[in-house]
């Protein structure tokens, strides 16, 4: 459980920075986010599938069309739905808000379970809701109710991209008890990133670039894409989606102070009120039951 439990941290620290590097990407260098998520996706699994094939001798092939539809709503409703969303999010706020609104997901997740187990929340999954819900109102208001403080479409779109995320949690499960991890993220990827270059040219970058956007992208490509997926869906056999979903709280502490320290993003008391709810229901809620 421990082993489990540490892969998810590091995957969530990967996933935070990742988020810092596509606000650098927005900001410093005008970079298109759909373009950006359509490359990482589509480089990413074919790095996957690759080293599924060639290394763990592995029939991807076979893996697709023995799990075409499974792998397709994995693709569309997890990977997509929350990378995009994600992304899309950052600029319509900042990597710090984007992160800790699709943190969301383990209240999702949450209230699936208990609708899959026929229960109620518990009190303290009660409380984790309470907490959530208040964190959201704060970091989308700053506590008022005359005027929101984020644009509805960036709260809108970062709270699909965490129900996205619970799904990304959720839909995989069944597919490794079978499938190496490399295979099921690798189709996944792939396949969400073949989808949108009916909307862009892989191969017409916008924005600005030079060594410092390219060292950005490449981290996504390498450390935010290959090396945290791989270490969450096998954290993620280890642990269970609920759990993975609740521990990976890394993530958002990651994203804020590198924002804020790195990016020199403003985050006003409010923000950080909001963010702290947040982040201590995932931590409440991941706790174990006595």
């Amino acid at each position: 459980m421990l082993k489990g439990v540490i892969l998810i941290v590091c995957a969530a620290t990967c996933w935070g920075m990742g988020g810092v590097s596509g606000q650098y990407l927005f900001e410093y260098h005008q970079v298109d986010s759909v373009w950006l998520v359509m490359v990482r996706q589509i480089i990413g699994g074919l790095l996957f599938l690759g080293y599924a094939a060639l290394v763990q001798k592995q029939n991807v092939v076979r893996a697709l069309l023995d799990n075409s539809k499974d792998l397709v709503e994995f693709s569309f409703l997890g990977i997509l739905g929350a990378q995009l969303g994600f992304y899309y999010s950052i600029t319509l706020c900042n990597a710090a808000t984007a992160t800790v609104l699709q943190y969301m997901a383990p209240i999702y997740v949450m209230l699936w379970m208990s609708y899959k187990n026929r229960r109620w929340p518990e009190g303290r999954e009660l409380v984790g809701i309470i907490g959530a819900v208040t964190g959201v109102f704060l970091i989308a208001t700053h506590g008022s109710l005359d005027s929101l403080a984020l644009s509805p479409a960036a709260l809108v779109i970062g709270l699909v991209s965490a129900m996205s995320y619970a799904y990304y949690s959720i839909k995989p499960v069944e597919m490794l008890k079978k499938y190496y991890a490399t295979i099921i993220i690798g189709w996944g990827q792939l396949l969400s990133g073949l989808f949108l270059i009916l909307w862009r040219n892989p191969f017409a970058p916008v924005g600005d670039w030079d060594w410092r956007a390219l060292l950005a992208v490449g981290y996504l490509i390498l450390g935010a894409t290959i090396a945290s997926y791989a270490l969450y869906l096998q954290g993620l056999k280890i642990v269970g989606p609920t759990k993975a979903s609740l521990i990976s709280c890394a993530e958002p502490l990651a994203s804020i102070i590198s924002v804020v320290l790195l990016l020199d993003t403003k985050l006003l008391p409010p923000d950080l009120i909001g963010m702290g709810c947040i982040i201590f229901t995932v931590l409440m809620l991941s706790l174990p039951k006595k």
